[in-house]
């Protein structure tokens, strides 16, 4: 079961450096339009790597999504990169690249957060720890099915069908 008891209203997550993001409440619409930008962002690569290709252009700043690794390393970069524009409404800590005056909250300044690793995985790990929660919570154990054996493995050994020396002796 699970308790319907998600934030509604915007909240502050405080992230390493003395960085803080207000972020709307994670919801299906943002995690449903990240996935969708990433989908199209790695097919798009995929796309303009085969066309290069065809022609022999050189591919060499493009990923090569054929490769597991650095397509699951794109694919988590990048959705964390289109939750956080989806979710980012304003933040603290955060500078210009001159350091003089706070960064405006854009796209392209989220990114940019996003690319400092350790940023991006306290980003990850916050702002997704309510759903894991919820998750956590629906997976509680059920109802053991009735009878002893429905429980688990059985390990003990049979018992002996011999009568015990007590019971020969009476």
């Amino acid at each position: 079961m699970l308790r319907l008891n998600l934030q509604k209203e915007p909240y502050w997550l405080d992230l390493p450096t003395e960085v803080k993001l207000k972020v709307r409440p994670l919801s299906t619409a943002i995690m449903s339009a990240a996935q969708s930008s990433v989908i199209k962002q790695i097919t798009d690569w995929r796309l303009m790597r085969k066309s290069r290709m065809e022609v022999g252009a050189d591919v060499s700043d493009l990923p090569d999504e054929d490769d597991e690794e650095t397509r699951h390393g794109l694919s988590e970069a990048l959705l964390i990169k289109a939750m956080a524009r989806g979710a980012v409404i304003e933040w603290q800590g955060v500078l210009n690249s001159a350091g003089d005056a706070p960064a405006v909250v854009n796209d392209q300044a989220v990114n940019d957060l996003m690319d400092i690793w350790f940023i991006a995985q306290d980003f990850w790990k916050k702002y997704t720890s309510s759903l894991s929660l919820l998750d956590a919570e629906g997976n509680v154990s059920g109802l053991v099915v009735n009878g002893t054996s429905a429980a688990g493995q059985d390990i003990a050994e049979p018992a002996t069908t011999k009568p015990s020396r007590v019971a020969k002796a009476s």
